[in-house]
């Protein structure tokens, strides 16, 4: 039985510079997830207040415990390995006319 290769995922490169595109990418990726964000707000706050409920009165008086913040340092962590995660990784070329610079 042949042995199974790992593949390695490559990323689009756009400019010649890798950390020009590393910081590129990392921008998009956040940028996406803080639109994500900001639209699921907007809606569950909007749907809780045609159900007579005032969330964001609520949200903003809320305190959160010990463990709560613990749950979002976790997850803040996390997001930032994710967001951090093609620094250093290897890309492929493009033929984009921005990389023919």
């Amino acid at each position: 039985m042949a042995a199974k290769r790992a593949t390695v995922e490559r990323r689009q490169a756009f400019f010649e510079s890798d950390s020009l595109d590393q910081l590129l990418s990392m921008m998009l990726e956040l940028a996406t997830e803080l639109w994500v964000v900001r639209e699921r707000l907007y809606v569950l706050e909007r749907a809780a207040e045609s159900c007579g409920v005032p969330l964001r009165k609520a949200v903003e008086a809320y305190q959160l415990s010990s463990v709560e913040e613990q749950e979002l340092q976790d997850m803040r962590q996390r997001m930032l390995n994710e967001l951090l995660r093609n620094v250093g990784r290897s890309h492929k070329k493009t033929s984009h006319p921005a990389s023919k610079r």
